[in-house]
């Protein structure tokens, strides 16, 4: 009997140590995904106007917070939070004061994710509604932005707008600034420019104040050092150089931030289906003569909504129904680039 107990129990002992090895397999593959990663601010910027532009066509209901319905502050909420950035207050009044001001005097002073405030319905000159600017026109004299308006999420603009025309207020920026310098030099310089090498050859007088290096500017902004032997030294993420207020040059350099790794993934509660809403109660056919060879027509003003489905897009959505990708895009109040999220629901007719 001794002899027959240890087959089972070897067995046993194989299967557990297996188990456990799986485990800890698992378990390291999961602590060595990283929980962060970083970007610049205005690659940042981009993926906020990328996610802004996923919920084009929601809803608008006042007081909501989303992903189903938003009203202006739920929805640069939300988005914003998708990224980690949790400390916008809920109201347009409060948000007037999130972050730092912009001086918009100049609106090329604006960058991409900066939040534009805007006068109410009742009085244009208090703040009452905010979006979140994508970039300005190629005149840069009109301001374009993404916001939850009584019409659900779109795109406007400020001055082709009328409604918006004289309601520009401010703007706040809840990022760092694009680029960021640091003053590393001890003295002021000129430039004698060389156009057959096409750069700007810096004098003596321009050193670093750690490094006796010369430096050489390039017409596109971007500038190296002159080593002893002649050679271009490229610093690593070197950007722009700049004369700063107090007379000394400084380098520009794109400015990192950090955020949660999940926040490049779809956000799971975007993915859910909007609630069926309540069935009504199915009216009782009317009677038709039984040598009546007609089909009743359906109800006058009937909705008719399609789900969408991985593989859907507006064309096929259209053809499938009967009806136009105009007839779409009107009845949803969306765009031909509008993205389909799975599990959202187009009227169709």
């Amino acid at each position: 009997m001794r002899h027959g107990l240890v087959i089972p129990l070897l067995l046993t002992a194989v299967l557990f140590l297996t188990a456990a090895r799986l485990d800890a397999q698992e378990t390291v593959l999961t602590q060595g995904q990283p929980k962060e990663v970083e970007i610049t601010a205005s690659e940042l910027a981009d993926k906020i106007l990328e996610y802004a532009a996923s919920f084009l066509g929601t809803p608008y209901r006042y007081g909501a917070n989303g992903p189903k319905r938003f009203d202006c502050t739920g929805f640069t909420r939300y988005v914003f939070g998708h990224f980690g950035i949790t400390d916008l207050d809920r109201s347009a009044k409060d948000q007037a004061h999130n972050g730092r001001e912009v001086d918009i005097s100049d609106f090329r002073n604006l960058q991409k994710g900066d939040i534009l405030l805007l006068g109410s319905r009742r009085n244009p000159k208090v703040v009452g509604h905010v979006g979140i600017f994508t970039g300005l026109d190629t005149a840069h004299n009109d301001p374009k932005f993404i916001h939850a308006s009584n019409h659900g999420v779109r795109y406007s603009s400020i001055y082709t707008e009328s409604y918006y025309a004289n309601r520009l207020l401010g703007a706040r920026r809840i990022l760092p600034d694009f680029e960021d310098y640091k003053v590393e030099f001890d003295s002021t310089a000129t430039f004698a420019f060389e156009p057959d090498h096409g750069v700007h050859i810096a004098p003596d007088s321009l050193v670093l104040a750690d490094n006796d290096r010369r430096i050489v500017l390039f017409e596109n902004g971007k500038w190296a050092y002159i080593d002893a032997d002649g050679a271009l030294s490229i610093p690593e993420g070197s950007g722009r150089l700049i004369l700063s207020g107090d007379g000394n040059w400084a380098p520009v350099r794109e400015t990192k931030v950090t955020i949660p790794a999940s926040a490049l993934k779809p956000d799971p509660r975007d993915l859910e289906p909007e609630p069926k809403p309540a069935a009504k109660p199915a009216a009782k056919p009317a009677a038709t003569p039984k040598d009546s060879s007609a089909t009743a027509a359906a109800p006058q003003g009937e909705q008719i909504y399609h789900t969408i489905v991985k593989g859907d897009n507006l064309s096929k959505i259209a053809r499938q129904h009967g009806t136009t990708v105009n007839k779409l895009c009107q009845l949803n109040n969306i765009t031909t680039n509008t993205v389909l999220r799975v599990g959202r629901k187009l009227r169709v007719k």
